[in-house]
């Protein structure tokens, strides 16, 4: 029941708090669809809002993106919003080179320049000659965009802005990798090699994140180009590797190009044939008809080189006579390349849009069926707790219950037990009892009868009358024993605990003695600490002790000693009683051992016993949680122990 409690449990509060988070994201969803126009407030959350409006859409819509950025930049100067004039001046710069507008844009990079000096934002000022160098780069003139890379890439080494600095690097190392390319030699291929390297281990150490893909396809046309074709080869598939996992139809498709010039090489013609073929499919799947007019040359180049068995022909640009020279080739075609990366992105973004659109209109739906959802379902919820609860608060009586009468049970047969047990001690204490008292009345009932059969003399009937007194005094004591006993019995006394002195309570239980150890002539030893006690309970721990004193006194030999031990060991506290007498064999030993047997013996004067004073020590220590050991060696002695339990 419990399992089951706690396995709903998790599931009820996963409904619960995942209907708001569902609400919120209804909610974002409907303000998204609502920002359709530039607020007319006039306050810096306002200027804030054209920044990220024109932001979001200078990529697919730069002309309009323009227009917002040029109010925002209003705005800004009216309310002497520096920081925000200057991102949104930095923001024009970037739009303006999307439109082509390279003069202007880097009219106005420099005027972000000038004003991020001013306020000393090196990282700004990095920024903005990175920005400089782009718009260089585009515009056809990797000379100038050059010395601002450089410029920029100092900066960033002086701040410690692994990307940035990362992003430059790779710059810097696509104009190296192109003039090496346009060139015939091989030196300043091996030189881009080298750079690139450099950058790609940066790269990979610092800023993982970033994507190498330009550097690794740059890297495998460098190698091809110095005829080391595994290089070349195992570049060319990690650019591949990349680009197919991101889905781009454009770079897979340089990066296929590569790959058929180096089977070209490799004189794989067939293989060749093939990853010309793979091309087309991606490019027909991509819907990129420019493309494939593209990379036109490209086929036509590798066709040729196949036909002809010119595996040096695929290394040349000069394909057409179209081409003014290699340097112009290469422009347009970088040109072209880039026209159709930022086409693909464009139409990419647009039906990542339309998709958004189309999850949000469904998580509105999903929003509107999860309230009624959530409400009925926390209602069952609610009645099936209660439910649970229920039923486990009643599985919990049953089992308190059954508890409850298996205890009771236990109890009873503990009781019984206990009950049998005494019935058979009392029984075996009667059958004594019957015994002992029988032979004093039959033996005095017998001299009664001799006396009125004949005369006796008066010296064996005084002689008769001791033994008989004898008989009849052993029996009183047995007597006394018995009604200590079963007073205890019948008025079912209770046990009370008490912190005793063994000091004391061997003392006084000594002294009942005297005239008996005086008799004997013992001497009495005692090796008990004054302050060591016990906690157990007076009346039964003295019946005991006597008891054990007792049997020491009747089993002593006349001028010997009795011992009294009191120590602590092992958790208990043992009492032992020495004495210096007849000692018990092996079998009665035994039989003193068994619980609930009995049997008498004289002592060393001719002393009786009613036999059944340790049987009760033994009924006693139980009770109170102790036991008796005895140990005893013949002609020498015994020692009775009692353990109390500390």
């Amino acid at each position: 029941m419990n399992r089951l409690i706690f396995f709903l449990f998790p599931l009820f509060l996963q409904l619960v708090l995942s209907y708001p988070q569902k609400l919120q994201a209804r909610t974002y969803c409907r303000f998204i669809h609502q920002q359709q126009h530039i607020p007319t407030e006039i306050d810096s959350s306002q200027v804030k809002e054209y920044y990220n409006k024109a932001k979001e859409i200078y990529r697919s819509d730069p002309k309009e993106a323009e227009d917002i950025v040029e109010k925002g930049i209003s705005l800004a100067q009216l309310h002497h919003m520096s920081e925000m004039e200057v991102d949104l001046l930095n923001l024009k710069g970037v739009i303006l080179l999307k439109l082509n507008q390279f003069d202007e844009s880097i009219r106005t990079h420099f005027e972000v320049l000038k004003k991020r000096e001013a306020l000393q934002d090196k990282k700004g000022e990095m920024l903005s000659l990175l920005n400089i160098g782009n718009v260089f780069n585009k515009s056809y003139d990797p000379d100038q965009a050059l010395i601002y890379y450089l410029k920029s890439l100092k900066i960033a080494q002086q701040i410690n802005d692994a990307p940035n600095r990362t992003n430059i690097q790779l710059n810097i190392g696509n104009i190296y990798a192109q003039r090496a390319l346009n060139g015939t030699e091989q030196k300043p291929a091996n030189k881009a090699i080298q750079y690139l390297l450099t950058t790609v281990a940066y790269s990979k150490k610092n800023t993982p994140q970033i994507d190498l893909f330009n550097s690794y396809i740059l890297l495998s046309y460098l190698y091809l180009k110095v005829e080391k074709l595994n290089l070349s080869s195992h570049y060319t598939d990690m650019a591949i590797d990349i680009t197919s996992k991101k889905k781009d139809p454009v770079g897979e498709s340089y990066a296929r190009i590569n790959r058929a010039n180096i089977l070209v090489q490799e004189k794989k013609f067939e293989l060749a044939k093939r990853e010309v073929s793979i091309i087309k499919q991606i490019i027909a799947r991509s819907g990129l008809k420019e493309l494939n007019e593209e990379l036109s040359g490209d086929f036509e180049k590798i066709a040729k080189a196949i036909k002809i068995n010119n595996t040096a022909l695929v290394l040349s640009d000069i394909d057409s006579a179209s081409a003014e020279s290699t340097k112009n080739s290469e422009l347009i075609r970088t040109k072209i390349r880039e026209e159709l990366r930022e086409k693909y992105e464009t139409t990419k973004k647009e039906l990542e849009n339309k998709n958004l659109k189309l999850h949000n209109e469904a998580i509105e739906k999903e929003a509107k069926w999860n309230r009624s959802a959530w409400l009925w379902t926390c209602g069952f919820l609610l009645i099936f707790s209660v439910l649970l609860i229920l039923l486990y608060n009643r599985h919990k009586l049953l089992i308190l219950e059954k508890r409850k009468v298996e205890f009771q049970s236990h109890e009873i047969e503990k009781q019984h037990a206990s009950l049998i047990q005494a019935d058979h001690f009392r029984s075996r204490i009667f059958s004594v009892v019957s015994h002992d008292l029988r032979t004093p009345i039959a033996n005095f009932n017998a001299l009664l009868s001799l006396t009125k059969i004949a005369p006796i003399p008066e010296s064996e009937i005084k002689s008769l009358l001791v033994s008989i007194g004898q008989e009849v005094k052993t029996a009183s004591k047995m007597l006394d024993e018995l009604l200590v006993w079963s007073s205890q019995q019948m008025s079912n006394e209770q046990i009370e605990f008490a912190t005793i002195s063994i000091y004391d309570t061997a003392i006084q239980s000594v002294e009942l003695f005297e005239d008996r150890i005086r008799l004997k002539k013992l001497t009495v030893v005692y090796y008990i600490d004054k302050n060591l006690t016990v906690y157990t309970d007076r009346k039964r721990l003295e019946f005991i002790i006597r008891n054990m004193i007792n049997n020491a006194i009747k089993f002593s030999f006349i001028g010997k000693s009795i011992k009294i031990h009191a120590k602590e060991q092992n958790g208990e506290v043992i009492i032992s009683i020495e004495d210096q007498g007849s000692g018990i064999d092996e079998n009665q030993l035994a039989a003193l051992k068994r619980k609930g047997r009995s049997f008498s013996t004289l002592g060393t004067l001719e002393e009786k016993g009613t036999g059944i004073g340790l049987m009760l020590s033994q009924e006693f220590a139980e009770r109170i949680g102790c036991r008796i050991s005895i140990s005893s060696t013949i002609g020498l002695g015994s020692i009775f122990s009692l353990h109390v339990p500390i």
